[in-house]
């Protein structure tokens, strides 16, 4: 068969499905987006940003449905559980009081990459407590 055509029968051709739930799933669709690019070392500001844009649908689909001081928070919440501190410029953030975030003590270094500016805490540990290992690019 030819590449161009699809073949519904073809049991190794990709197919995508949506599946609807009457369930809303934004905050953690949400959670999942922050953890994913704080991962690869955007900072805070950097994933607020990409919230903001609306060529990232989900992220974007997030921010509209939930509002900024919602984003703002989470991505502190999922930062702090990181061990990652989160300042804001404005503190016009009321969706959770609960949102801790680590103690200003801890001291950040700038690192520069071929990707972006990132900011990197001296020590790095996961939320299990196991520590995350220095890559060296």
């Amino acid at each position: 068969m030819p590449k161009d055509e699809f073949d519904f029968d073809d049991p190794f051709e990709l197919n995508g499905m949506a599946l609807l739930s009457h369930e809303d799933t934004t905050e953690a669709m949400a959670e999942t987006f922050i953890e994913e690019f704080m991962r690869m070392g955007y900072g805070h500001r950097q994933i607020l940003a990409l919230f903001r844009n609306p060529h990232y649908l989900g992220p974007n689909m997030a921010l509209e449905r939930r509002g900024e001081p919602f984003i703002r928070d989470l991505i502190a919440e999922v930062f702090a559980r990181w061990g990652k501190a989160v300042t804001w410029p404005d503190s016009g953030s009321s969706r959770r009081e609960a949102a801790q975030t680590p103690s200003p003590a801890i001291e950040s270094q700038s690192l520069v990459s071929s990707a972006a500016t990132t900011e990197v805490e001296e020590t790095r540990a996961a939320p299990t407590g196991a520590p995350i290992p220095e890559y060296t690019v």
